[in-house]
């Protein structure tokens, strides 16, 4: 038969048109497949898994079809025990489905450090101290004493032996001599100032912050954080001095208008 008669053959072409069919077939099914392995096309944003539970982590990221992995845990105060804080991918990153995203967790206790020696050192150095060790410095007692340093530091109003084990952020009260000369130091206007800001200016004063009294517009303890001071007792106006370590009353609320336009109680 000769090469031109096998060319014109019906049964070649139709051989060559089955390979191909099959061919093609074959390519579209390895691309369906390859799709569906890959999820081609499809592409969802992380969720936010910041501030949740590992439970409330665990069920989002179901109805997400992802998958969540406890990779880590850190300390810190301010924010919840055991919610969320960190996670890969960051939120709102493009992934697809049956990720793992990995999330770091607020632990549940307390980071330790150990109780550094205040005894002995200045007030100021007992603040630095306190602060490089995640402390913090609470009430002050000036009692009677030769030397002006630190005579006792307390732990919720006991002593506390240096290098006692003790939770990260905790508040140390410090007992301090007075010093021959027996100091005084002014009063410190603390109108307009939230309750951390006048704990800061009075500790840095040597003096405490004394009872706190609420209006009806502070309500949660949001509130009381954010409310601001519109009165204190002494009063601004006092210019007479005070014994260290006194306590300055403050009133607080979330009303503006009572606050003194020039911040100076009436």
């Amino acid at each position: 038969m000769s090469l031109l008669t096998i060319i014109k053959s019906k049964y070649l072409w139709k051989h060559i048109a089955i390979q191909l069919s099959i061919v093609i077939i074959l390519l579209i099914a390895v691309y369906f497949l390859l799709s569906v392995y890959t999820y081609h096309g499809e592409a969802i944003e992380t969720p936010n898994f910041t501030g949740l539970t590992l439970e409330q982590a665990e069920q989002t990221a179901q109805a997400y079809n992802l998958k969540v992995v406890l990779s880590d845990s850190v300390h810190f105060i301010d924010k919840p025990k055991g919610t969320v804080v960190s996670q890969t991918p960051e939120p709102k990153h493009k992934i697809k489905p049956h990720r793992t995203i990995y999330l770091i967790i607020n632990g549940f206790e307390n980071e330790k450090v150990a109780m550094p020696d205040l005894r002995g050192i200045s007030l100021r150095q007992a603040y630095a101290d306190a602060e490089l060790f995640g402390l913090k410095i609470g009430k002050l007692t000036y009692v009677p004493d030769i030397s002006t340093t630190v005579i006792e530091q307390l732990y919720k109003g006991k002593p506390i032996k240096p290098q006692t084990k003790i939770a990260k952020g905790s508040v140390i009260d410090l007992i301090i001599g007075k010093g021959e000369q027996n100091e005084k130091t002014s009063v410190i206007c603390l109108i307009g100032k939230t309750l951390q800001e006048a704990k800061d200016l009075l500790s840095a004063a040597s003096l405490n912050i004394g009872t706190i009294i609420a209006d009806k517009t502070v309500i949660t303890s949001a509130d009381s954080a954010n409310a601001l001071i519109w009165k204190q007792s002494p009063s601004c106006k006092n210019q007479t001095p005070v014994s260290l370590g006194s306590y300055v009353d403050v009133w607080i609320t979330k009303d503006k208008d009572l606050l003194p336009d020039n911040e100076i109680n009436l």
